[in-house]
């Protein structure tokens, strides 16, 4: 009886250690979204043409790591199928300029009508999620007004948020709760520019 007890213990312990190395190894496809945006009540004016954002990373093709209790990389973060960062960036910086009380429309949908004041552009330096003993993700995203015309810069700034929190199970919801946390305070930090009076003299030059 002692001797199945043991066999049965053993084998658990086996399917438990090969889930971990299931769940560390590979690509975990995650969702990035983000929370409600801080509002803003003074909002400003203003048409701006928002460019699609460009990945400066250097491993554009995940945005984060997993790894084992020693610190060793097994796998990677990464977005679903047909998910582009660049676009979800785009789109969510494009809202944050919005709710400080802006025209904002994204360059695919550019009305040939609409005179804009000034052009956004943005590049994505850091956005990435890295473990170990605790979960911890950086946003970073320098963003420019650019003269229509000319391409003069005529504000530029970088938007960064971070997050970090004990990691439990290693769960694809923590990878995500962190993400969006990270990424709302970038955007909420994102708004509060967008909303100052500095911003928008640099947009009405």
């Amino acid at each position: 009886m002692n001797h199945l007890k043991s066999i049965l213990y053993s084998a658990f312990i086996i399917l438990l250690t090969l889930s971990f190395f299931g769940c560390a190894v590979g690509t975990t496809k995650v969702n990035v979204n983000r929370e409600p945006l801080m509002k803003i009540d003074n909002k400003k004016e203003g048409n701006l043409l928002v460019k699609r954002f460009v990945d400066k990373r250097t491993d554009t093709a995940h945005i984060g790591n997993k790894r084992n209790g020693y610190g060793m990389v097994l796998g990677h973060i990464g977005l679903h199928d047909g998910v582009v960062l660049e676009d979800l960036l785009t789109k969510y910086f494009a809202e944050a300029l919005r709710e400080a009380g802006y025209n904002a429309i994204i360059d695919k949908d550019s009305q040939p009508n609409v005179k804009f004041d000034a052009v956004i552009d943005g590049q994505i330096v850091e956005f990435w999620l890295d473990l170990y003993m605790a979960v911890w993700h950086r946003v970073g995203v320098v963003i420019r007004v650019l003269e229509p015309d000319s391409n003069k810069v005529l504000w530029e700034n970088i938007i960064e948020g971070a997050e970090k929190r004990v990691l439990w199970v290693g769960a694809t919801g923590e990878y995500e709760r962190i993400i969006r946390e990270a990424l709302t305070k970038a955007l909420n930090r994102a708004t509060e520019e967008f909303a100052s009076d500095r911003f928008q003299q640099a947009v009405r030059k």
